[in-house]
């Protein structure tokens, strides 16, 4: 009776042995991944991971490098990140996690061209890689809304209300006399206003097309676009050269209602001698049948009140006022 119930206890310690080990390699294979469960955004190469507005630490150690962040912009294309904390900015090298500049900056911006723009106390500082700046005394801030290189060069304020051009090492390429630089990014194209002169360059800054005229517009599918002040307008191609000397947008038949209905009751539209036709700042103008432009497009809007008189209108929906031309677009007293 003896024998068999130690037999019994030295199963049933077996059966606890084996029950014990299926149960540690199952824990082992469900729950040491969860254990081992990276969190956060992988940043840099060297495995930091960032936790959302908490902190950036290692992967492979576990230790939390820096705490208390606000936010961290990261570029998938660059090392070097935006750290925000306490409302303050720095550049942050995200493959080690180390501060390139101070954190005491207000705004700061992605580094293109090999360069951040940062902004501290309304002046405008220029970093380079390695957290060193290139202008030791700021450039005052005007307020800009985007400060970014491209093409190694910078659209930045010089006063409130004229701006210019700067290289990588804070040069004037285009000294801040302008009261307007926008850049077309597709077809690499400044276009400038100064004074009443317009001029259209290359990131080259080789002149494109200039001129005295009321406005330029590069269009992003077709080409430059010169309006003259009496509105008309020409389209010259990306390199300057004139493809056509007057361009519109539309052109339709001008109708005016007769005192007759047709046979549901409705009035009875005749065409007038004129056409309306359209510029490609929207604005209208009066031509004949032979297609002879009889007015500039100046106007919002263009009615017919008779076979003879046209109501031309100025201003939006909420402002509308008008004047009266007959059909050779002279203006009726």
């Amino acid at each position: 009776m003896k024998k068999r119930t130690v037999f019994i206890s030295l199963a049933a310690i077996c059966a606890a042995v084996v029950l014990t080990a299926v149960g540690v390699a199952v824990y082992k294979h469900f729950a040491y991944p969860f254990k081992k469960k990276l969190l956060g955004e992988s940043i840099g190469n060297a495995g930091l991971r960032y936790i959302h507005g908490d902190y950036i630490y290692d992967s492979k150690t576990g230790k939390k490098l820096i705490r208390d962040i606000d936010w961290l912009y990261v570029s998938c294309s660059d090392s070097i990140g935006i750290l925000a904390k306490e409302g303050k900015r720095a550049y942050i090298n995200l493959n080690n996690a180390e501060l390139l500049t101070p954190l005491t900056y207000d705004k700061a911006w992605a580094f293109v061209c090999d360069r951040g723009v940062m902004v501290r106390n309304d002046s405008v500082f220029i970093f380079r890689r390695d957290g060193s700046q290139v202008n030791s005394e700021g450039m005052p801030y005007h307020k800009e809304y985007e400060l970014v290189f491209f093409h190694n060069n910078l659209v930045i304020h010089g006063t409130p209300d004229l701006v210019g051009v700067i290289d990588t090492a804070c040069n004037w390429l285009l000294p801040p006399e302008y009261k307007k630089i926008s850049m077309d990014y597709n077809h690499r194209l400044y276009n400038t206003q100064k004074k009443d002169l317009w001029q259209v360059l290359d990131f080259d800054m080789s002149t494109v097309l200039k001129g005295d005229y009321k406005d330029v517009t590069i269009d992003w599918s077709e080409g430059i676009i010169a309006t003259e002040y009496n509105g008309i307008e020409h389209l010259f191609s990306y390199e300057g050269k004139m493809l056509y000397e007057v361009i519109y947008a539309s052109i339709r038949e001008l109708n005016y209602k007769t005192d007759k209905k047709d046979k549901f009751g409705d009035p009875v539209y005749t065409p007038t001698n004129c056409y309306v036709y359209e510029a490609y700042n929207g604005k209208c103008g009066l031509m004949n049948r032979q297609y002879k432009i009889l007015t500039p497009p100046q106007f919002n809007n263009i009615e017919a009140q008779t076979q003879h008189i046209f109501f031309a209108t100025f201003g939006d929906y909420f402002s509308r006022f008008g004047t009266l031309i007959d059909e050779t677009g002279r203006p009726l007293r």
